[in-house]
């Protein structure tokens, strides 16, 4: 995601002790933060509190940002960070729930079940259950990378600033994962075709 222009202008305002300028970063990238923790941890009740977690860390950091990747960028690192240090801690692998995406994701979904027959409910149900399921059995890093490409749309360039990996290593584990889910799902879809 590119930088939005603003960004620096609130920024540079919270550097010279403008409050309103942090709530206004707090406000615009909130909902992803939530997200990316969600679709991660798969557990509503823990989103509130590491949502604060991570922006207590935009704030004492926010100082040192340096202005080499996107400020929605720097974020995610912290927010995907602060999740593999969940999981770590915990030493757990959660189900990834089925009822939270993106704003676009649902957007579409709206819109598609307005044009939709009780049926074909049932089957996108079928469906999501199936992929998020696969999805759950791909180990923590894989899950994490297809997160952010097919859900949260992030560039390989992007994915590797928030991962602090090279590039190179994005797409080779975004094909492994994606190697992995075709395999996982193959017989699913070959029973639909």
């Amino acid at each position: 995601m590119e930088q939005q222009p603003d960004d620096l202008k609130l920024i540079e305002a919270f550097r010279k002790g403008d409050q309103k300028a942090f709530e206004e970063i707090v406000r615009r990238y909130q909902r992803q933060v939530a997200n990316i923790i969600y679709l991660t941890l798969g557990n509503r009740e823990e989103v509130d509190d590491l949502s604060q977690e991570v922006f207590v860390r935009v704030f004492r950091s926010l100082d040192r940002f340096e202005f080499d990747s996107s400020l929605y960028s720097w974020i995610y690192r912290i927010a995907v960070n602060l999740c593999i240090d969940e999981i770590r801690k915990k030493k757990i692998r959660k189900l990834i729930p089925l009822d939270f995406l993106t704003e676009k994701k649902l957007e579409g979904e709206k819109h598609h079940k307005e044009t939709t027959t009780g049926s074909d409910v049932l089957l996108q149900k079928e469906k999501k259950e199936v992929i998020l399921g696969a999805l759950n059995q791909l180990s923590p890093i894989h899950r994490t990378v297809i997160l952010l490409r097919e859900y949260q749309d992030l560039s390989y360039g992007e994915i590797a600033t928030t991962l602090r990996i090279s590039p190179q290593a994005v797409k080779s584990r975004i094909f492994r994962a994606r190697d992995e889910l075709r395999e996982l799902l193959k017989d699913y879809f070959q029973e639909r075709t």
